[in-house]
């Protein structure tokens, strides 16, 4: 099986300032982190513990799959199956077979090609969230979503440089039910050219539908295996289940080549034990146990370690994404990832804050971080409120910038003759006169630059009208969205449009 030492987020690479930029992609080399700093929360043996307890699981225990054609995938490679009870019980041979298929790295594609992303544990990204119901207005009205809101949250997304996909952040309520995801998907890749991530599919039709219009943008069935621009995000159950549709329609996805993000949720002493390492086990069993499925039928299909694993307050019952616990275990997550040496995408942010704010930038700060320190590639996590309800575009804003100082942080601190610098400060003396000497000049670019955080003097502040950082987020909202909307190809418009007509036609015979 894969290890974490085999794994790309381990190999050596360039880092710091020196560190080498993708060519192939602008967009990703603002991504490039190389060998990023990392928190190692888990050792080897305690990695290798949950490993070894999620194969103890998944074999004595089982997983209940309820597809009828997934159950017959596994008991076709040796896997016990309980018909009646839907449940497999997956040796740990079949699990370690099918996890070595799974591959190390490939690319996201872009709508064009300069904003491909690809996944190799040496660039990081950020990502608009997902399933959200309402729509937050500059004046803090909220109402519900509409196909307009991800218009806008698309031009938005495309907008910001440290913001590299777009998603169904809220959904298109005011479209037929029918074709709602496919609204949706339109809405978005209609207005930016960054990956797409697709969220509320439920049927195989509506693969099928999203497969065309896949192709029609990639320009063919192989450039979409070659350069996918959408990910899939298939939910587990927790605990331990495997929903007919996910499954039905991760196998339909994964043939024609498009990425799978399985998204486990487990909330900590509710659908999965309380402590940390138990909800562990829970997560990484529903992710393997589906991984497995998808690359015993499929092997080599593009796979990502995702999931948004929470907590709850005990005296509530309230959702708490962002508990300490629920970030530590996500991070625990990033390390299972590196062991089986796949991409790692999880759920970051989704604040419980109602307001963008003080609660939204922490949270969603040490969400972040916590999630990239320890081996996220790409973060499921901007523009909502109240627990990945409401959606707000300022917030997205701030998090760009705030995303901005992690990718600072996770590139460390790069230690060679330039850096060192010994020649200037023996030059330089006593005098400590470096402000224009060329040294300066050369790396004076490579200091993070705040945008919206302010910098200069109080006195300036309050001459300014002492302006929040909402209030000049909420300005760089209204400049994207009073500019003119990215172009969309004609012919490609009315290829969508005929896709979209055609799918409501096949959903309504009986």
């Amino acid at each position: 099986m894969p290890q974490g030492t085999a794994a790309p987020h381990d190999a050596p690479a360039a880092h710091g300032a020196h560190a080498h930029r993708d060519a192939r992609s602008p967009h990703a080399a603002g991504g490039h982190v190389g060998r990023r700093v990392k928190l190692e929360l888990l050792d080897d043996r305690e990695i290798r513990r949950i490993h070894d307890a999620t194969l103890e699981i998944l074999a004595e225990t089982g997983v209940m799959f309820h597809s009828q054609g997934a159950l017959d995938i596994l008991e076709a490679h040796g896997a016990s199956v309980d018909r009646e009870a839907t449940v497999a019980k997956l040796p740990p041979d079949l699990v370690e077979r099918a996890m070595a298929t799974v591959p190390t790295s490939f690319v996201l594609g872009g709508r064009t090609s300069e904003y491909d992303l690809p996944l190799d544990g040496a660039h990081v990204y950020l990502s608009s969230d997902g399933c959200g119901v309402f729509r937050r207005e500059a004046d803090g009205t909220v109402r519900p979503s509409r196909k307009s809101d991800l218009e806008d949250a698309a031009r938005v997304v495309q907008a910001l440089d440290n913001v590299s996909a777009t998603s169904a952040i809220v959904s298109a309520q005011d479209c037929p039910a029918e074709t709602r995801v496919l609204h949706e998907f339109d809405a978005c890749v209609r207005n930016s050219r960054k990956h797409n991530i697709v969220v509320s599919i439920k049927e195989d039709w509506e693969a099928r539908s999203l497969i065309r219009m896949g192709e029609a943008l990639a320009g063919g069935r192989e450039e979409l295996r070659r350069r996918p621009p959408f990910t899939a995000i298939i939910c587990t159950v927790s605990p331990l289940h495997q929903e007919r549709f996910g499954m039905d329609l991760a196998l339909v996805l994964a043939e024609a080549g498009i990425p799978l993000s399985f998204y486990p949720m487990p909330i900590l002493g509710a659908t999965a034990p309380v402590t940390v390492a138990g909800a562990a086990v829970v997560n990484n069993a529903e992710l393997v146990s589906a991984a497995a499925l998808v690359q015993l039928a499929h092997p080599g299909a593009k796979v990502i370690h995702g999931g948004g694993p929470t907590a709850m307050v005990m005296t509530s019952g309230a959702y708490a994404s962002n508990a300490p616990e629920a970030l530590l275990l996500r991070a625990v997550q990033g390390h299972m990832a590196d062991f089986y040496g796949m991409p790692a995408w999880f759920g970051a942010g989704a604040t419980m804050a109602k307001e963008p704010g003080a609660q939204s930038a922490y949270e969603n700060t040490l969400a972040m971080f916590t999630a990239y320190a320890d081996g996220a590639d790409l973060t499921f996590g901007t523009g909502l409120l109240d627990g990945s309800r409401i959606l707000c575009l300022e917030n997205m804003v701030v998090d760009d910038e705030v995303f901005g100082m992690v990718k600072r942080l996770l590139r460390g601190v790069t230690v060679d003759d330039e850096t060192l610098a010994v020649d200037l400060i023996k030059r330089m003396g006593f005098n400590g006169d470096y402000l224009f000497d060329r040294h300066t000049r050369a790396h004076v670019r490579e200091l993070w630059q705040a945008r919206l955080g302010e910098t200069g003097s109080y006195e300036a502040w309050v001459q300014a009208g002492r302006r929040s950082v909402t209030d000049k987020a909420a300005d760089r909202v209204r400049e994207i969205l009073a500019a003119d909307a990215e172009p969309f190809p004609d012919d490609l418009g009315r290829e969508f449009d005929a896709i979209i007509a055609a799918a409501g036609d096949e959903a309504a015979r009986p």
